[in-house]
């Protein structure tokens, strides 16, 4: 019973999440159930976490960024419904600015706030 509120609770983002796996599932990506569904293939252009589910680009697959994603993770357990507009859309939006190589050059974006709770709460080191 626990498991179906703490899916509900997350029911935004977990609905993303299956929606992206679904999407992306033509790619062929490899699944680990323990302790949520990872998803690894090189066809999709960052990491990211909704709900119960974790997507990792191939390339960038290292404990690192499991660790900050796990880390995501607990903030969706955290904030519910709120994770989105509060983390979701702001990871997104600092994602896409920090790829301009004048921002890359000039700011960490690792250090933004929810990153870096993120890195905190997932115990990845930066």
């Amino acid at each position: 019973m626990r498991n179906l509120f703490l899916w509900l609770w997350q029911l935004p983002q977990n609905l993303l999440g299956l929606i992206a796996i679904g999407l992306l599932s033509a790619y062929k990506p490899t699944f680990d159930s323990n302790p949520a569904i990872w998803t690894h293939y090189k066809t999709f252009f960052s990491s990211v976490s909704l709900g119960d589910y974790i997507i990792v680009n191939g390339y960038s697959f290292d404990e690192r960024t499991v660790l900050h994603e796990k880390g995501h993770q607990r903030q969706s357990r955290l904030l519910g419904w709120l994770y989105l507009p509060l983390i979701g859309l702001l990871s997104v939006v600092g994602n896409l600015i920090f790829r301009l190589e004048y921002i890359q050059d000039r700011f960490n974006y690792y250090k933004l706030p929810w990153e870096a709770w993120a890195d905190r709460l997932g115990g990845s080191k930066r």
